[in-house]
Order: C-alpha cells, then sequence, then structure tokens
C-alpha cells in the first residue's frame, strides 16, 4: 500500500505533464490560438446547435485534407450554400470563426422567427375566441329579448280577447251567461265573475239551480276564495256570490 502511493502521485503529474505538453505542442503548431479557443468556447455555450456543427469544427481546427473534401460533400448536398461554405473555409482562421458565429446567429434568429410566429397565432386564436363568445352571447340576449316580447304580446292579447269576452257577457241575459259557463273551465269562470260588477256576478250565479248546477257552483266558488287573483273586485264578487247562495237553496 506505501508503494502504490507514490506510484499514482507520479502518474498523475505524469499525465498533467503530458496535458502541458500537448498543449504546447497545440500552440507551437499554431494548431490553437486565442481566435479558435475562443471559438470552441462560444460553441460549447450556445444552447442549439448549428446543422453539420462538428464537420465545420474540424476545418477550423484541422484546416488541410478536411478543407478540400468536406466543401466538395456540402456543395454536392446544399449547392450555393455548399459553394459559400467552400470559399470561408478557404481563408484564414479568424474569417472561418466569423462565418461559424455568423451560422450560430443565424439559428438563433431562425428560432426566435418561428417562436414569435407561435405567439401571432396564439394571439389570433384568442382574438377569435373572444369574437365568437361575443357574437354567442349576442345571440342569447336577442333570443332573450324575442321571448319577452312574445310573451308579452301574448299577454296582451289574452287581455284583449278576455275584455272582449266579459264585454259580450254584459250584453247577454243571466241565464245565457250560465249555460255558457256550464260549458266553461272552473278556472275561466272564476275568472270572468271575478271581474264583473258584483250586483251582475249574483243575477248569473242565481240562475245555478240544479243539483248538477249548484255542484258545478260550489267548484267555481271554492277556486274563487283559494285562488290566486284575489283583489277588490273578486272579494266583492265573493261576498255578492256569499248573499246570492240562499236564494237557489230556497228554489
Amino acid at each position: 500500500m506505501k508503494k502504490i502511493g507514490p506510484f499514482l502521485v507520479m502518474l498523475l503529474v505524469m499525465h498533467i505533464v503530458a496535458l502541458f505538453g500537448l498543449a504546447g505542442y497545440l500552440v507551437g503548431t499554431g494548431r490553437l490560438d486565442k481566435p479558435k479557443a475562443g471559438a470552441i468556447v462560444d460553441m460549447l455555450r450556445h444552447k442549439g446547435t448549428p446543422d453539420k456543427l462538428r464537420e465545420q469544427l474540424i476545418e477550423i481546427m484541422e484546416p488541410g485534407p478536411a478543407t478540400s473534401t468536406a466543401p466538395a460533400t456540402q456543395t454536392a448536398e446544399g449547392g450555393a450554400e455548399g459553394k459559400r461554405v467552400e470559399s470561408v473555409l478557404g481563408t484564414s482562421a479568424t474569417d472561418r470563426i466569423d462565418y461559424t458565429r455568423q451560422a450560430i446567429e443565424q439559428e438563433r434568429l431562425r428560432l426566435e422567427n418561428e417562436a414569435q410566429e407561435l405567439r401571432h397565432r396564439q394571439e389570433l386564436l384568442e382574438a377569435l375566441q373572444r369574437d365568437v363568445q361575443a357574437k354567442l352571447k349576442k345571440v342569447a340576449d336577442d333570443k332573450k329579448a324575442f321571448d319577452e316580447q312574445v310573451a308579452a304580446s301574448q299577454n296582451h292579447g289574452n287581455d284583449d280577447n278576455f275584455k272582449k269576452i266579459l264585454a259580450l257577457y254584459d250584453e247577454l241575459k243571466p241565464k245565457q251567461v250560465k249555460e255558457i259557463f256550464l260549458t266553461t273551465p272552473v278556472d275561466q269562470v272564476a275568472n270572468f265573475l271575478q271581474a264583473m260588477d258584483p250586483s251582475r256576478a249574483a243575477k248569473i250565479i242565481g240562475e245555478f239551480k240544479s243539483p248538477d248546477e249548484k255542484q258545478f257552483l260550489t267548484g267555481v266558488l271554492e277556486r274563487i276564495r283559494t285562488g290566486d287573483k284575489a283583489s277588490g273586485t273578486g272579494a266583492a264578487s265573493g261576498s255578492a256570490v256569499s248573499s246570492s247562495s240562499p236564494a237557489p237553496a230556497g228554489t
């Protein structure tokens, strides 16, 4: 164990010396200088990787055979772009570094343009959604207003018809009105009696004499007493009915 420790230390020192020697060799032969080191650092720091970055880095670090083969391949594949790469890689190392940085910048701009386009589409979609919601709300509001108008016209029409029928009953004799009431629903008869003058309603009630007619009249009177439309006229009609009900009983 005592011999292994110094051996490992010596081995580590040899590796460090070898690394420094390799760096000195690269610097001495011109294969590594400050611009190249800066380009390598910029490439490593960039989040996105442009197309064929490794080939471009090889062309920068190893000008020579790769310079003559890579541009030919890119020219065959990329046309004008390949010729541009060939012309750039044939110049100095600084020009090749500038070209690589331009390629990285173009890639960054392309990604930013795509992100801007996506944001623009999202804004258009949100605006379309707001427009659709506003139109749906307008349709719902228009439908509600139309329903209210229809209901109001129906109520007004019902009121007009009710008044016309009531005026017609006022022109008939009490016995004739009774005969019509016997074929009319109890609720409608109760409404008409409530709307009539108390004396007029009492005369009509006095015409209900047979057992069947009295039974029908009992249902009408019960409807008047328990109805939701009790008013002053209805109350008066109820009192008129109470005062008139003994008369049929006597007959």
